[in-house]
């Protein structure tokens, strides 16, 4: 029998949790009747472990869409079921992912620029670590990359970057800078290959079968290629997001922390190399790794969320006061006054649990 977390809002929150704009907003009801119309089929499936049974953490998530996450008692993993089908879920990148989660089917110069700084964060991250003789210029893969910004910095220091992703519009903003991304999954990047390494950026929480995707993906790397990893941590979510319900989303199929994730890139022979509860993780490609388990990670996962959803007003009360150290002088002072005040004036409400 499963159990149910005892957070009443992660059950019954029908409204989005997000500011939205007006594009997002169309999409989302868009997309609830395309599910009520049964335009998007769903099924029901277990933990990456086998477990089949655990702990109902809640049935919405940050767009008030209907969406059940249970926590692994076995391994410590979170999973959503039921999900929609790979045929729908297919259908559903294809036409209705962008706009709901950016509200532009195209890609805004604003999402491009943001990709550009953050493959130098990715290049930084990594370039310390990469061993190679090889005296040919390196070549990376960047599977699920969007518009491809995350390529630009790669290329700018030599290296022969190739890009994929699902959603063919996007793609059109990175060929417009010269590079070569093809639209379909990893496997459309094996006419490249082998890569010295691939980035997995925000990829992997999306794939309905992540270990087989691995398997496939450690096919396009070389004998001791690096797999770069990035994905939104579970231990993380205070510093990130500040609550559950905003971690939570309806395309994310599997959320990790770094001992689940390590254990899982173990199973496809990749040994972590270095990362954190972000999580940014760099793995090398092995022929035999030791699979770490950790029994206790799910006692650990659910009293994180369960202080997480107890405190989460003071988080994003500090996420605010961050932002606002962010912002230009003027506009810093004006935003934390208010913010300040406001809190002041409701210190209950910090604490609140409802």
């Amino acid at each position: 029998m499963e159990n149910h977390y005892p957070q009443s809002r992660l059950f019954i929150q029908d409204e989005p949790v997000i500011r939205l704009n007006s594009g997002q907003r169309d999409a989302i009801e868009l997309f609830k009747r395309k599910v009520e119309n049964t335009k998007y089929a769903f099924e029901n499936v277990s933990c990456l472990c086998g477990e089949k049974e655990g702990v109902l953490i809640g049935t919405r998530d940050r767009y008030g869409l209907s969406v059940h996450t249970h926590l692994c008692n076995h391994c410590g993993m979170m999973w959503t079921s039921p999900r929609m089908t790979e045929d729908s879920l297919k259908e559903f990148y294809k036409k209705d992912y962008r706009p709901i989660y950016v509200g532009n089917s195209q890609a805004p110069d604003a999402f491009f620029r943001n990709q550009i700084e953050h493959g130098r964060k990715v290049y930084d991250y990594i370039i310390s670590d990469i061993e190679t003789e090889s005296k040919k210029p390196l070549k990376v893969f960047d599977v699920g990359c969007g518009a491809g910004g995350n390529l630009l910095h790669f290329k700018e220091n030599g290296w022969i970057p190739f890009g994929c992703d699902l959603g063919e519009e996007y793609l059109n903003r990175g060929r417009e800078e010269g590079l070569i991304l093809e639209h379909g999954d990893a496997m459309s990047l094996s006419q490249y290959g082998p890569a010295n390494v691939v980035i997995l950026s925000h990829v992997l929480e999306h794939l309905p079968r992540p270990l087989e995707n691995l398997n496939e993906i450690s096919k396009l790397l070389i004998d001791d290629g690096y797999i770069y990893v990035e994905v939104p941590g579970i231990f993380n979510i205070h510093n990130a997001y500040g609550d559950v319900l905003l971690f939570l989303q309806n395309a994310h199929l599997y959320h990790f922390t770094l001992s689940t994730l390590s254990s899982l890139m173990a199973q496809a022979g990749f040994e972590l190399i270095k990362g954190d509860e972000k999580i940014c993780a760099l793995f090398r490609k092995k022929n035999a790794v030791e699979i770490p388990v950790d029994e206790k990670e799910h006692a650990r996962v659910q009293h994180y969320l369960y202080q997480i959803n107890k405190y989460r007003r003071v988080h994003i009360y500090k996420l605010y006061i961050r932002k606002c150290v962010m912002l230009p002088i003027s506009g810093s002072s004006l935003l934390l006054h208010y913010v300040h005040n406001h809190l002041r004036k409701k210190s209950r409400w910090l604490y609140s649990e409802e």
